[in-house]
């Protein structure tokens, strides 16, 4: 049977509010972050869930938990969904990342943010090799169920190009993540899915959506 995954990106924080590299810094949701999550959770308030996932870090916890307390239901971190590691330049702006790293390094990243790596930091190619793995194992494990897993902007993008048959290295130019959004993936096996659902947010209702492209 089927497996049918909620796959959401957490609500929105100060950092990405800000344009910086929030990677690895386990950042909380920002005020809009945990209005857009507490929409997401009304929105699956009736869709009936089976278990909900989260990345171990703070802001994917804390989104997931909002539906985890409507559906009375725990929230399983799993730390092999986190966030790309950004190295030096997590928490840094763009421009402060050119400044520490020159624009030979953002040239390179913009180019191939697949295979490129920053100091200390991690690739796409990296991320999709902990991740994949990770969401496989809980599609096998509730074959025909329906979970929640809340991840992360690019960790989404990555899975969602591994498991549709898309082209990985386009993962950024292909695909958007907007915060708190909704994509629905149906897996017949582990190893791939059909994509029904993407970067929905047709849930927001309380903020400001005019700044949000997408937002119907």
């Amino acid at each position: 049977m089927a497996t049918r995954v909620l796959l959401a990106r957490h609500g929105d924080t100060t950092a990405s509010k800000d344009g910086r590299f929030a990677g690895a810094n386990d950042v909380p949701l920002s005020k809009d972050g945990r209005i857009h999550a507490s929409e997401l959770a009304v929105r699956l308030a009736r869709y009936p869930l089976d278990a909900i996932y989260a990345s171990s870090m703070q802001r994917a916890r804390d989104t997931a938990g909002f539906t985890a307390n409507v559906h009375g239901m725990e929230v399983v971190t799993v730390p092999e969904l986190r966030e790309m590691n950004h190295g030096v330049w997590d928490g840094k702006t763009r421009a402060e990342a050119l400044a520490l790293s020159g624009q030979a390094q953002i040239d390179e990243y913009d180019r191939d943010p697949y295979h490129f790596r920053p100091e200390n930091g991690e690739s796409g190619e990296d991320v999709l090799e902990r991740a994949a793995p990770a969401l496989s194992r809980l599609v096998g494990k509730h074959d025909g169920q329906t979970i929640l897993v809340v991840a992360h902007k690019t960790t989404n993008r990555l899975l969602i190009c591994k498991f549709v048959g898309l082209d990985p290295q386009q993962y950024r130019d292909k695909l958007a993540q907007r915060p708190a959004c909704l994509n629905v993936l149906l897996f017949p096996n582990e190893n791939e899915a059909q994509l029904l659902l993407l970067n929905d947010i047709a849930h927001y209702a309380m903020s400001d959506s005019s700044q949000y492209e997408y937002a119907v």
